[in-house]
């Protein structure tokens, strides 16, 4: 089969490259937004850390199983210290499947982060990602659930959740405590749980964004066009550009402009300004997206970028990278794991559990 591939592939590769060259690229002068600037390093300055999160499910017949690794990484001066929370679960087949699961991963790398900047005095956490994109994204479930059971939900639970949330001691998903009264409570199927676990999701964020000035964002790829309003990335005109050090002229997000209300925590979240950037540290690397949960100069920029080179190579922050390959879930882990659960796939056809299913 993949044989056939190759021979299409080579028979139109002259067609191919004919419709590349015939694609009109917008012509646009970047040099007004972007700062060639030599980032020196600034020396190893308090405690820097760094998380991120991997998941990865194998599709039963009668349900989905998942596992969720999460990690963060802190550079002290007695060396590398880490804070890691891990599920194993199962769940049922439905629509908001990987939504759901995409909230469990981030509830967890905030809460690795929130209790790592507690414990070890952190004064710079990275994130892999946008969490101005986990802000503004809609629920999935927003517009299906009954007005009333939203009401319920927040009137009744949110209060016991947040209760939940003061007193734990582990990182997990608390709100999934609630899921027998819950699911005796309302007719619905998964939507009213949902809805808990996004209000759960958006208090630890809030929490989190009480540290908004220890927080950076940082992204390898983005398709954002909000500088230059082209179908063309900003990322890839900035890498057009210049190939050398520097950063873009930050622009700056509120998220009162781009979302509406929130149904905890509104006017603090509502409040929070984002500073939106690219950078590029060191000569022909890559350049990455910034994003800084508040309003920062450019002043302040360069002195962020100093200090987060000092702990980069190629160009990329070495703990980021560290994390990301500590947690990645691959296939045939899972594939162990279902193992050791005593799961036998059969694509569909049946499922043993030290019997038939």
């Amino acid at each position: 089969m993949l044989d056939s591939v190759y021979i299409k592939a080579k028979r139109k590769r002259d067609l191919i490259k004919q419709k590349v060259d015939e694609i009109e690229y917008p012509v646009v002068d970047a040099s007004q937004q972007w700062v060639d600037y030599p980032i020196e390093e600034n020396g190893l300055k308090g405690n820097i850390a760094a998380g991120d999160g991997s998941i990865n499910k194998i599709r039963f017949l009668p349900f989905i199983f998942y596992a969720i690794d999460a990690e963060g990484i802190v550079h002290t001066h007695d060396g590398l210290k880490r804070i890691e929370s891990t599920e194993v679960d199962i769940i049922s087949h439905h629509k908001y499947v990987e939504d759901r699961l995409r909230s469990y991963m981030g509830m967890f790398e905030i809460k690795n982060a929130l209790r790592m900047i507690k414990e070890y005095e952190v004064d710079l956490f990275l994130f892999d990602g946008s969490i101005l994109g986990n802000i503004i994204r809609p629920f999935p479930i927003e517009r299906e659930l009954k007005e009333r059971s939203k009401e319920i939900i927040r009137e009744k639970y949110l209060p016991l959740l947040e209760e939940k949330l003061k007193k734990s001691t582990d990182i997990r998903i608390n709100s999934s405590e609630f899921l027998n009264d819950i699911e005796n409570e309302f007719e619905e199927d998964v939507e009213p749980m949902i809805y808990l676990e996004n209000l759960e999701s958006l208090l630890v964020i809030s929490d989190l964004m009480e540290k908004r000035e220890k927080i950076v964002s940082i992204s390898k790829t983005s398709t954002s066009t909000e500088y230059f309003n082209t179908k063309i990335p900003d990322m890839a005109i900035f890498d057009m550009h210049s190939k050398n050090q520097g950063y873009s002229r930050p622009r700056y997000s509120s998220v009162s402009e781009v979302k509406h209300d929130f149904p905890v925590r509104n006017s603090f979240l509502k409040s929070l300004t984002f500073t939106i950037f690219y950078a590029r540290l060191e000569d022909y690397k890559n350049i990455l997206k910034f994003e800084l949960p508040y309003r920062a100069t450019e002043e302040d920029i360069k002195v962020l970028l100093k200090t987060i080179k000092t702990i980069s190579a190629e160009g990329y922050p070495l703990l980021l990278k560290k994390a990301h390959n500590d947690v990645v879930i691959r296939k045939n882990d899972l594939n162990n794991i279902s193992n050791i659960m005593g799961f036998l796939d059969k694509k569909g056809r049946e499922m043993l559990m030290g019997g038939k299913y």
